[in-house]
């Protein structure tokens, strides 16, 4: 299992340099297949067609990185790669070329990795190359010579070869030359081999080619097979890998050569979920299983023939369902064997006919009836080695699966688990995991990597701590190949019962709640921050704090994000009260910025794209009344006249488009509204004034310009809804507390939340909705929370007791809360990974991520 790694790293270790490649004019030679230097006896290949964005999708978003990268080894491999990724200025897109990673087995029985990738001959290439590893290369490396570089005193040396357009590269001198001398040879690759790359898709992150024979030594425990039987694995395994932000995920297919015993046992046998979970406690930390609905059939291939009958009719004719096994940690290896079957009365009856006439050792436990099997050896006669564990087992029936285990320690823990139902497939960790990752297959392998593999050392080792369960699955196809299946989760063990995904301290408390913004190479959200000290922070979506700059006061508003260059890469748009700033993802100003603001900004500025073509116009309310117009170069527009308004605009002006016309509405402190065209001269006069404006709400769309409503609470508490041409209604009378919106549901939309200094409320059409208390929080505030096409969720946050609530439109609290948090949250799916998370920070200024609880 730690060796798993090592494909991410050599990956990395190279991939910068191959999408260099990618980019590089065209050489003097034409590359030959680099497929082509893949040895015979090889016992693994990894593709990685795009290398240099599958390592940025993977640093960018991985769990596993965010773990690893302050580490020696791994940072020094990010140097490198970032090194070699530089693109050129005379850089030519589309010339993508894939880089392999083959493995092969040394005399000292370790699998050596080689790596081989087109790369041109020219004096800038070597040179290139030469400053990337920190070594001075010589010319000679075009004429056969073989080379050798260390990049870094915490990364292996690397020995370098070049041949036909290739360049290879590993740590073994005596695998590179083969690998060498193989290019251009044209050798006829394995037919199962060729089948099983052929099998591979497009738009996978990684391609991997295994021998079942290597996998089987990279996946299974000691003294365990992936097969029933303790089998390994045999022929070739294709998989496409796919990089998550939790999880490293593969699917493909194994080409199996010749035929063995489990493989014609779990062929004919139907896939189905993994049941045996739930009978199993907690504490088991790996397992076995294989889904058997024809336990004749399944049996009389393990053996050739029944081995008994009347065993058979004791132990096997009733099964249908899971036939597994699993161990539990502690001082003590607790060993079960669970036995699914359709008919429990009729399971428990065929093994007590086995007992001799005084009846077997019976006792009871909470209710359930508990028995030593009259066999010893029975289930390893019949099922195999896996289950020899279990000589003369206890076993009782919990629902539909008859469990076995080989003390009455072991036996009570599965009942415990059963009845108080706190089993396997309903543990916090492991229970998420399953549903998540498991599907229907015939044989299902799971293990709790910390718990049930040998501790590494080394950089391996540091990598081995970072995951949690890992699971494979087999399915057989009436081809004669098996549909495979296999993740790898990232959980460390000292965050398996914090309840957060991960905790980034920063230097001071925040002075706002946190924002969103957009990645636009990873597509993933990061978190933007700032504390009290007028100094922001961006933070991955894995909890890396990426940089930290001064600001000359405190940040106005929401951050707004515009593509300046017009060339897909985002930039980061906000004001304070004398700038207005345009940060580069690295944290740099871009070019024309910061403006400074001389009369002062009064409120947030606003960005419009009036035609869709970028050619922004960034509007800043001016506190003297004026409104400053700039382009996207950070220069004032020419021909904005803007008018002075009578008092300063209190929100970020507006933009509205209706029947083909712009209009630009601000929103006065002084309760009265101005409409603009894009010049600034007036173009509506409105007849609204929001007396006692003391907080402005939201506005409404409408077909024509003196409909569009706006909505705000007065000094009184009043919520109130105009429209421009002086229409006005009450939405909510006079009464205390603070107020915000809300939508319950797609059909209720400007529902009212007022949250006192106990309890918050929800109104919709002057009726309440809702009304839901807390522990006492006189600044306690709620907000709504998208929640996509079903409405908002109302959240809440209680900075005295330092808790975030979460409630459904009906006023329930969610599952899992109240969590720790003291500002105002934001929800969404930062890490792309399908599930929801919470994004808050504590009193202290340190950003919490939260994974949102399932509904129930």
């Amino acid at each position: 299992m730690r060796r798993i790694l090592t494909a991410i790293i050599l990956t990395a270790i190279v991939g910068g340099t191959a999408w260099w490649l990618w980019h590089w004019q065209q050489g003097p030679e034409n590359p030959a297949d680099p497929w082509a230097a893949v040895a015979p006896d090889a016992v693994a290949v990894l593709e990685v067609p795009e290398p240099f964005k599958a390592w940025e999708r993977f640093t960018g978003t991985s769990q596993f990185w965010g773990e690893l990268e302050a580490l020696p080894a791994y940072a020094a491999l990010d140097t490198v790669i970032k090194r070699l990724g530089r693109p050129r200025a005379d850089a030519r897109p589309g010339d993508a070329r894939p880089l392999l990673i083959t493995w092969r087995i040394n005399a000292d029985n370790r699998a050596v990795p080689v790596v081989a990738m087109a790369w041109p001959r020219s004096e800038d290439a070597l040179e290139r190359l030469g400053t990337a590893l920190g070594t001075r290369l010589s010319p000679q490396l075009w004429t056969g010579a073989r080379l050798t570089a260390r990049p870094d005193t915490a990364l292996p040396a690397l020995e370098l070869a070049w041949s036909h357009g290739i360049l290879v590269a590993g740590t073994d001198g005596g695998h590179v030359d083969e690998a060498r001398a193989l290019i251009g040879a044209a050798a006829k690759p394995d037919p199962l081999f060729a089948k099983a790359k052929a099998s591979l898709s497009m738009g996978a992150d990684a391609h991997l080619l295994a021998r079942g024979s290597m996998a089987t030594r990279l996946l299974a425990l000691p003294d365990r097979g992936l097969l029933p039987t303790g089998a390994a694995l045999s022929g070739w395994l294709a998989m496409d890998i796919r990089f998550r932000p939790g999880a490293v995920l593969m699917n493909g297919l194994l080409f199996p050569e010749g035929g063995s015993a489990p493989l014609s046992a779990i062929r004919g046998q139907g896939a189905a979920k993994l049941e045996v979970a739930r009978v199993l406690p907690a504490t088991a930390t790996d397992l076995i299983v294989v889904q058997v609905d024809d336990p004749a059939a399944y049996v009389r291939a393990l053996h050739g023939s029944l081995p008994d009958d009347q065993l058979f009719g004791a132990y096997g004719a009733w099964v249908r369902g899971g036939v597994g096994v699993a161990r539990g940690a502690g001082p003590e290896v607790e060993r079960w064997a669970v036995l699914g079957t359709s008919d429990p009365a009729a399971a428990s009856t065929a093994i007590r006919m086995r007992c001799p006439d005084g009846g077997c050792p019976t006792t009871d436990y909470r209710g359930i009836q508990i028995t030593r099997l009259a066999d010893p050896g029975a289930l390893a006669d019949l099922y195999g080695k896996d289950f020899a564990g279990l000589g003369q087992p206890l076993w009782a029936v919990l629902g539909d699966q008859v469990v076995f285990a080989d003390t009455p320690a072991g036996m009570r823990a599965a009942i415990d688990a059963w009845v108080d139902r706190n089993a396997l497939a309903l543990d916090p960790r492991t229970g998420d995991f399953f549903d998540r990752f498991a599907s229907e297959a015939v044989v299902t392998v799971w293990a709790d990597v910390p718990r049930s593999y040998p501790d590494g050392t080394g950089p391996l080792g540091e990598a081995q701590r970072t995951m949690g369960s890992a699971l494979l699955q087999l399915a057989p196809r009436q081809d004669g190949a098996l549909i495979a299946t296999f993740c790898l989760q990232h959980e460390p063990g000292s965050e398996q019962t914090g309840g957060a995904l991960w905790t980034a301290a920063l230097p001071a408390p925040l002075a706002a709640p946190p924002m969103l913004v957009k990645d636009y190479l990873s597509k993933t959200l990061q978190v933007f921050t700032q504390d009290r000290d007028d100094r922001i922070s961006l933070i991955s979506c894995t909890g890396k704090i990426l940089w930290q700059r001064q600001l000359d006061g405190p940040l106005l508003g929401e951050v707004r994000q515009i593509d300046r260059y017009k060339n897909g890469k985002l930039q980061l748009l906000f004001n304070t009260r004398g700038r207005v700033y345009l940060i580069d993802r690295l944290g740099r100003d871009v070019e024309g910025f910061p403006v400074d603001i001389k009369a002062g900004a009064g409120a947030p500025l606003n960005v419009f794209d009036y035609e869709g073509n970028k050619d922004y116009r960034i509007l800043v309310p001016l506190a003297n009344g004026r409104i400053l117009n700039l382009g996207p170069v950070g220069r004032p527009v020419q021909g904005w006249e803007p008018e002075v308004l009578a008092s300063p605009a209190a929100v970020p002006v507006d933009h509205v488009r209706i029947k083909g016309r712009d209009y630009l509405v601000v929103v006065q402190r002084n309760g009265q509204v101005a409409v603009l065209d894009r010049r600034g001269t007036a173009r509506y006069t409105p007849k609204l004034r929001m007396r006692g404006m003391q907080t402005f709400l939201d506005s409404r769309d409408a077909m024509d310009i003196a409909d569009r409503r706006l909505i705000w609470a007065d000094s009184s508490g009043a919520v109130l809804s105009g429209t421009l041409g002086g229409e006005v209604d009450t939405l909510s009378p006079a009464t205390s507390g603070k107020v915000a919106l809300f939508s319950p549901g797609p059909e209720q939309t400007d529902a009212i939340l007022r949250t006192t200094a106990s309890a918050v409320q929800g109104e919709y059409k002057g009726k309440v909705l809702f009304r839901a208390s807390f522990p006492d929080a006189p600044q306690a505030v709620a907000f709504a929370v998208p929640m996509g096409a079903e409405g908002d969720d109302v959240g809440l946050v209680q900075p005295e007791q330092q808790q975030v609530r979460l409630y459904d439109p009906a006023g329930n609290i969610r599952p899992g809360f109240p969590l720790k948090g003291a500002v105002p949250f934001r929800v969404a799916d930062i890490n792309l990974d399908g599930v929801p998370e919470l994004v808050t920070a504590d009193q202290d200024g340190v950003v919490t991520v939260y994974a949102l609880p399932a509904r129930r």
